[in-house]
């Protein structure tokens, strides 16, 4: 079993936005419709895309939308797995939990479930029906890769030492914490819980961001997911060649642009690459 650390420092990962449609709206993503459209991956655009990365360490990211209503993601994991150079990682909102709840039992399937929580004075309120699901409510410590992501909002901030039963309860190594982002409706928010970015560290990220994506509804390379989750600022899109996949790979295809300039996004200190291909620079 490959290591979520091992995954990190060695796999450049993408974003396969398999549908926009999602079961949930929760008003902190933006790039999502509660329109059920989309939902069968076209297998062969997925298999082309993948040969496309077949030379290169990919973490693939599978999301959309909510990639539990996608009827056949048996499938488009089998395919990925498939690949020697790929890791398959899926982002849900409890859904894929309820419906195909096997893949929490596959060590070799990344599963990251997004809590869509937020902190309150009278406490920690989720979205959903997470506490009716096996084994209850946020995902327990395991050896089987499966983890929450709880972001760290302004309220998380001003409200999380009010709860230490709960916060121990979440405060584990299946435990990701992800800073707050552009993708709240209020810009506002961002500004109240972080800095942006040196200029250095956004030029780093531009190259190659965190993360870009493969949107399958248009069957385009879109620059970065940030950007395209902000439905204000469209990101560069490209077409999806062989050509433009290895320039992507190689740190070739995408510029600085203008909405580099102005993110708000969190990026590491010193850029986000892979040790093993820090030597491009």
């Amino acid at each position: 079993m490959i290591t979520l650390k091992e995954i990190q420092q060695n796999y450049l990962a993408i974003d396969f936005f398999m549908s926009m449609s999602c079961n949930k709206d929760c008003h902190y993503c933006t790039s999502y419709t509660l329109e059920m459209r989309n939902l069968t991956v076209d297998m062969d655009f997925l298999k082309q895309t993948l040969d496309y990365l077949k030379n290169y360490k990919i973490r693939v990211c599978l999301l959309g939308g909510e990639p539990g209503l996608i009827k056949n993601l048996d499938d488009v994991i089998a395919e990925v797995k498939s690949r020697p150079n790929h890791v398959c990682s899926v982002l849900s909102n409890s859904f894929v939990r309820k419906r195909y709840p096997h893949i929490l039992k596959d060590p070799d399937i990344l599963y990251v479930e997004h809590n869509i929580l937020d902190f309150y004075e009278d406490g920690i309120k989720k979205l959903g029906n997470l506490d009716r699901l096996e084994p209850y409510g946020f995902i327990q410590p395991n050896d089987y890769n499966n983890y929450n992501l709880c972001v760290k909002t302004p309220n998380y901030f001003k409200y999380k030492d009010k709860f230490p039963e709960e916060m121990i309860k979440l405060n584990h190594k299946n435990t990701m914490w992800k800073s707050f982002n552009g993708r709240t409706p209020n810009k506002d928010d961002v500004t109240a819980v972080h800095e942006q970015a040196a200029e250095i560290d956004r030029k780093m990220c531009a190259a190659f961001p965190m993360v870009p994506v493969i949107n399958f509804e248009t069957r385009k390379l879109v620059h970065c997911s940030k950007k395209f989750a902000n439905n204000a600022i469209h990101s560069k899109t490209f077409d999806i060649t062989q050509e433009n996949i290895d320039k992507m790979m190689n740190f070739r295809l995408f510029k600085y642009e203008n909405y580099c300039k102005t993110c708000m996004e969190w990026v590491e200190p010193k850029g986000h690459f892979p040790l093993s291909n820090m030597r491009v620079y």
